[in-house]
C-alpha cells in the first residue's frame, strides 16, 4: 500500500500501516459497554462489581458464629458483637490479614487476638465462646 493512498499518513509523517492500526484500535471502543444496565424494572441501579462482606464471603463467618448457637449481632459492615457489650466479645474485619497486624502492631487494637483478617476483642467472654468464635474466624485461614 502506498502513501498515495492514505494522504494522512503522508501529511502526518506516519507509517501507513500504523494510520490502519490506529483506525482499528479506534473502531473497538464503539463495542465496549461502559455502563453495566440494570434489568427491566429493576429498582436498583446496576452495580460495576460486588464487593463481599467479611461477615459473610465464601467462609460465611456469621453463620458459623450462629450455627455455634452464640448471640451474635451485626453492627456494621465490619463489625460483629458476640454477647452483650461491653462483656461480650468483639469481632472486626479488617481488609487483609496485614491489615489486622499491623493495627495491633501499631496499638491501635490492643487486646485484640488477630486471626486472619479479623481482630477478636475477647473482653470478658467465655473460653467455650471464645474457643467456637476462634473455630468459627479460622476457617480459610492459612499458617
Amino acid at each position: 500500500m502506498s502513501s498515495k493512498k492514505l494522504p494522512i499518513a503522508r501529511r502526518v509523517g506516519l507509517w501507513p500501516g500504523a494510520v490502519l492500526v490506529l483506525i482499528a484500535v479506534a473502531g473497538c471502543g464503539g463495542a465496549v459497554k461502559v455502563q453495566p444496565t440494570a434489568s427491566a424494572g429493576a429498582a436498583n441501579l446496576a452495580s460495576r462489581g460486588k464487593v463481599d462482606s467479611p461477615l459473610t464471603d465464601m467462609h460465611d463467618h456469621l453463620a458459623c458464629l450462629r450455627a455455634d448457637h452464640l448471640a451474635v449481632q451485626v453492627l456494621g459492615p465490619t463489625k460483629l458483637q458476640v454477647g452483650v457489650a461491653p462483656t461480650g466479645a468483639t469481632i472486626v474485619f479488617t481488609p487483609t490479614p496485614g491489615a489486622a497486624q499491623a493495627r495491633q502492631i501499631d496499638g491501635t487494637a490492643q487486646g485484640a487476638e488477630v486471626i486472619g483478617t479479623a481482630l477478636l476483642y475477647p473482653n470478658q467472654a467465655s473460653d467455650s465462646e471464645l474457643t467456637g468464635i476462634e473455630d468459627c474466624l479460622a476457617q480459610g485461614v492459612q499458617g
